[in-house]
């Protein structure tokens, strides 16, 4: 009789506990259904607990379906499943002011980005970005992933954001929206170009420099430390964008994946260049052993990136971490090698190890932020960089201070083989003196001998004498040509580097047309600067050529066609001084000599005029024939001139020139005068100068014309075209 009683008044208990629970929970209920408001402010905002999330299990959901969903308050400490994944996000953004505000939404890298924006008519308009986005087809196209809002006057906005995560790469941990101000994300960008502009200049310039120590002293050292710089300049190009936006903008996909051939490049070459310096095969067995173990294990995330690129299987987030692992082991036993080596007197070891003690230490703190072990700060995203420059100065001081090092050594050696050739020498004609009476045979035979080892011995000095001066040559070529680059490349440098500075200062008051012209003018520097490189490299390696001495090769050349192209070479710098032409050409008139030195001459000629013109003024350039066989060439500007004192040392090699500076405050060495001086000499000719302080300055010098053929030889010819 009591059980069914009992059973009843359970069941009216449980229907009064859900009604109870029921309208306990409405409220929040009918907090979540509307999504909070967030009110516009000033400058940069977070958005966190004013989101509301939807988690797309299916990944398939559109807008329509989501907007009748029941959307949660988000998480902010919940960190996100690995795995392919779709999130909602939902908020009303409110536009308080009387003017139309835009702001850049940056939800952080994910691999695809759908911003869903209601209208007043009711329907969405829809952008998109993200980092498997082609750069073209992202809202914002650049590297960051950012979603231009356009909020009106007076307005609330309901934004649907749909974050879709197909790497594990590409996926944040935590979800969390930003909001920047156009200015702040012109001023982000502006930051990136110039500080890693100045970055990869540095890198640039140390690899051109090693590069031109291994031309010319062929030492795989310098080889394999070029390639690890330019494995390091390639690695921050794809760390801060520059990879994706210029090499390769539609191929996102493969700009995820290159990391792994690209750290990879950069870690076997800087332990091939660590075996090369410190010789670890001969003096550290045990440490090479252990190097050519690192570079082993590189073909791991090798195999692993191939596998993600090719295969559904997402291997880029495991490969980051054991690239990081390898990475670091790799700067380890680089210091600690260098630290070997060093205590086994090994001098060029101790710039390597203080050039690595400040790269280990920043780059183990880039790989500790890169697998998320330490904050993501611009200490931390900055701190390889850093080690990178001290490193490559360190380094570069190592490798010339080895380089000096092997050359001593040589020549102690080749110094110490001759003293103990003469000591054996002296030792036996001493021997040849005590046993001269009783072996007359002997010694007759043993002088033969010994005169015969004599020559051998003398032909020895002969050759050491001319391999010495080789060297002392290559060695004055190779000043010459630094000189001459450092000469050469100042202008056009400056002029692109003019370029540049505009474009990024003023890019945003300048006109179309404008940015079109600035485009042309920059792309003349360019190619100027590539002929003018091209043209000494060909210098240079016609030097080295031959053992004999300056190679030249003379030729006919026609005057007016180098006066102009040297002219179009100076044309930007000479605008920039607003400095007009005054040209005489000669009507084809032509010269016989070498191109190189020829173009040498008039750039350092014109660019010297240049320097010392006044804003405003004019250079003049004439030629005419001098007695029947020459040139003649006249460059006259109306600068600043020169004293008696500075005409008199120009040219003279026994003492340094008194160098003064431009009108612009330009610096010179008075060695490009030296140059053109030894360059019209060897063509045949002479120069000179004229100048007066304040009333300008005039260089002249003569070439000779290419030769006329006699009448015979001409009407010989005719006659057998007729034939």
């Amino acid at each position: 009789m009591h059980l069914p009683y009992t059973l009843q008044y359970n069941h009216r208990c449980n229907w009064l506990f859900c009604l109870l629970l029921w309208l306990l929970c409405l409220p929040v209920l009918a907090a979540q259904s509307h999504p909070d408001t967030v009110a516009l402010q000033p400058g940069q905002q977070v958005l966190a607990h004013q989101l509301q999330v939807y988690h797309d299990a299916s990944g398939k959901r559109s807008v329509q379906e989501v907007e009748h969903l029941y959307f949660g308050k988000l998480d902010t400490v919940a960190t996100l499943q690995a795995g392919k994944t779709v999130h909602w996000v939902r908020v009303v953004l409110q536009n308080n002011s009387k003017n139309e505000q835009e702001r850049y939404l940056y939800a952080g890298d994910w691999s695809k980005l759908q911003l869903y924006t209601l209208q007043p008519e009711g329907n969405y308009t829809t952008l998109q970005t993200g980092q498997l986005v082609p750069v073209q087809e992202r809202d914002v196209p650049q590297y960051k992933p950012y979603l231009r809002l356009k909020l009106m006057p007076q307005s609330h906005t309901l934004l649907y954001l749909r974050l879709q995560g197909d790497l594990n790469l590409y996926k944040p941990q935590r979800l969390s929206l930003e909001l920047y101000t156009p200015e702040q994300v012109i001023k982000q960008n502006n930051n990136r170009l110039l500080v890693q502009g100045l970055f990869m200049g540095i890198i640039l310039v140390m690899t051109l420099y090693n590069l031109v120590l291994f031309i010319s002293v062929r030492d795989r050292s310098y080889l394999y430390y070029v390639l690890a710089l330019l494995g390091t300049g390639l690695y921050f190009m794809f760390y801060h964008g520059f990879a994706l936006e210029l090499l390769w903008p539609n191929a996102p996909y493969w700009n995820a994946h290159s990391f792994a051939f690209i750290v990879t490049f950069n870690g076997l070459f800087r332990l091939l260049f660590t075996r090369s310096y410190l010789g670890t095969k001969q003096n550290l067995p045990l440490w090479d052993k252990l190097l050519l173990l690192l570079a082993i294990l590189y073909a791991l995330p090798i195999t692993m990136g191939l596998l993600s690129y090719f295969t559904p299987l997402d291997l880029l987030q495991p490969c980051v971490d054991l690239i990081g692992i390898i990475g670091g082991g790799v700067l380890v036993v680089m210091l600690l090698a260098g630290i070997a080596s060093l205590r086994q007197g090994y001098r060029p070891a101790f710039y390597f190890l203080v050039a690595n003690v400040f790269f280990v230490a920043g780059a183990l703190l880039f790989i500790l932020k890169e697998t998320h072990l330490v904050p993501d700060n611009s200490f931390t995203v900055y701190s390889a960089q850093v080690g990178v420059v001290a490193q490559v100065v360190l380094f570069s001081l190592g490798l010339a201070y080895r380089l000096n090092t092997v050359t001593n050594k040589l020549a102690t050696e080749v110094l110490e083989k001759k003293r103990l050739e003469l000591e054996k020498e002296t030792e036996r004609k001493r021997l040849i003196e005590r046993q001269k009476k009783e072996l007359e045979v002997t010694v007759e035979n043993r002088t033969a001998a010994l005169r015969l080892k004599t020559q051998e011995l003398n032909q020895t000095v002969r050759q050491l004498r001319a391999s010495e001066h080789k060297l002392r040559r290559l060695n004055q070529l190779k000043d010459r040509f630094f000189s001459i680059i450092s000469h050469d490349l100042r202008t056009p440098l400056a002029t692109l580097d003019s370029f540049l500075n505009i474009l990024l200062n003023f890019s945003d008051r300048m006109k179309p047309e404008q940015m079109q012209k600035l485009a042309n003018h920059t792309q003349l520097s360019v190619r100027n600067l590539q002929a003018l490189l091209e043209n000494l490299l060909q210098w240079a390696a016609s030097q080295t050529a031959s053992d004999h001495s300056m190679r030249f090769e003379p030729e006919p050349l026609n005057l007016q066609q180098l006066v102009q192209r040297n002219i179009t070479l100076h044309q930007d710098t000479a605008a920039n001084k607003q400095l007009q032409w005054q040209l005489q050409e000669p009507e084809q008139m032509q010269v016989f000599a070498d191109a190189n030195m020829l173009d040498f001459v008039f750039r350092n000629l014109l660019h010297n005029a240049i320097k010392f013109s006044n804003p405003g003024g004019e250079i003049k350039v004439s030629a005419k024939i001098k007695a029947g066989r020459f040139a003649e060439v006249y460059i006259e500007d109306n600068g600043i001139g020169m004293s008696a004192d500075v005409v008199k040392s120009l040219f003279h090699t026994d003492q340094p020139a008194i160098t003064t500076k431009g009108t612009a405050n330009e610096k010179g060495t008075g060695l490009g005068l030296l140059l053109c001086r030894l360059f019209v000499e060897r063509c045949g000719g002479s120069i000179k100068v004229k100048s007066e302080e304040g009333k300008g300055s005039c260089f002249w010098f003569t070439i000779p014309l290419v030769p006329v053929k006699p009448n015979r030889t001409i009407a010989r010819e005719l006659e057998g075209e007729i034939c």
